[in-house]
Order: C-alpha cells, then structure tokens, then sequence
C-alpha cells in the first residue's frame, strides 16, 4: 500500500496531537511526516517534506492559511482547512469549493476529506483560491463567485447569474438565463444553506430561485412564481407566505 505524506499545520498543540492521532487510526494508508505551528514553520515544513495532503489552520498568529499558501510558489499537494469556528471565512471557504473540516473533527468528515484529497489531489486548487480572494474582498453580498463541479469541468459563476436551483435526489441542476443548465453533484440543501444570503429562496422543496429574476405570483392551487425567462415553479404551501413577503420586499 502507498503511503500518503501528510503535513499538519495548526499553532494548537493539542489539535496537530488530535489530528494525528485520528489519521493513524482511521486513515492507515496516511503518514504525517510534519508538522507547523504557524506560517513560517509550516512554509519551512511544507518545502522540506514534500507532501500531498497539508492539514492546514485558518487562523494562525502570524497569518492565515491562505497566507501561507500565497507564498508557495507551487501547489503541488492537496489542502484540508482546518478551523474551530463556522465564521465568514468558512461561508468564502465553501463557495470556492475548498475542502474544510470544524474543529472537534469527527472521524467519518476526516476520513472523507482524506479519501477525497487523494483522488482529487491539487486539482484547480489554484483556480479555487482566486475565487476565495475574490470573495473575502467583495463587499456585495448579493453577487459572489461560486466554484461548481460538474464530472467534465469545473465553472467559476456569480452568483446572481443563477436563476434557480431544481432538485434531483443528491444532485442538483443549476439554471441560468443565458447558458446551458449544469449538474452539480451536491443536494439541494446545500445550495439552500450556501445561497440564502445570496437573495435565493427555497419556495419549494425541490426548487430553490433567486428573488431577483421573480415577476410575479399566480394566484391558484399553491400558486406559481412567474419567473423572467417565463418559468412556472410551484409554490408549497407552507412557504407561500414567506416568499410574498420576500416579493413585496
């Protein structure tokens, strides 16, 4: 069996402890050959073992993770954030589709995170930090970037390019006013939680809109939102009430 080399970089000596005790015990085919404590350490750790996978904290006292990852001059090795707070950096964290894990980790979240790094390696990790730079300076709300992972490309979209999200068991279509619909291979739910600060509304249990490209509501058996490019979404009847107050504004 290939060894994965693996680097944790975190200032909490109990965390790196914690983090590696749960990767010899769940993770077999994983061997941290470092570990830092802050930026500088961890630069020094990364560029002495060469690893694929880099546990990585968010917040150190002499920078952040996305810090330490701007002064490596290539990325060759896949990263896990690692964090104790679900804060805005997370919120920027997941619209770039970076891979992350709170603090207590939990063994089944780690052991997919690992299985997840070593298939997908450094793939578009640069691409993915741009868009998390881009969003940690956006003052806007309302329009961020968002990294979505189709099975044949990965696409960079603002936010407000979205006109609804549909779902498909533990998938999820996106649709847009002027391209061609994706299929994302996450639920529903997660869009919802993602978006919702985003001007979206989940109006139905299957269907998530973005307010802005709603022009009416028809009245009638749990009625409709009429959307700009003249779709007809249902409205369950539990939400209704809701989403007319969200369109009244």
């Amino acid at each position: 069996m290939k060894m994965i080399k693996v680097v944790i970089i975190d200032d909490e000596g109990n965390a790196r402890r914690a983090i590696r005790s749960l990767l010899g015990y769940y993770c077999p085919n994983v061997h941290v050959v470092g570990e830092g404590e802050d930026v500088q350490s961890g630069i020094l750790a990364i560029s002495k073992f060469e690893p694929e996978i880099v546990f990585l904290d968010v917040e150190m006292p002499d920078g952040t993770g996305f810090d330490l990852l701007s002064k490596i001059p290539e990325i060759d090795f896949a990263v896990i954030f690692v964090t104790a707070h679900e804060h805005y950096a997370i919120k920027a964290i997941r619209y770039s589709a970076l891979d992350y894990l709170l603090k207590p980790l939990q063994p089944s979240e780690l052991i997919t995170a690992v299985d997840k790094a070593i298939k997908l390696k450094s793939d578009n990790l640069d691409l993915k930090l741009r868009t998390y730079t881009e969003n940690s300076v956006q003052k806007s709300r309302l329009s961020r970037k968002i990294v979505l992972n189709t099975t044949t490309n990965v696409h960079i979209i603002n936010t407000d390019e979205i006109v609804r999200c549909e779902s498909d068991e533990n998938y999820t279509r996106i649709f847009f006013l002027d391209r061609e619909k994706i299929m994302v291979a996450k639920t529903l739910k997660e869009f919802d939680e993602l978006l919702q600060d985003c001007g979206f509304f989940r109006i139905h249990q299957s269907h998530l809109i973005n307010m802005r490209f709603v022009d009416s509501y028809i009245k009638g058996a749990g009625g409709h939102a009429l959307l700009r490019n003249k779709e007809k979404i249902p409205v369950s009847v539990r939400r209704k009430e809701m989403f007319l107050r969200l369109l009244a504004g």
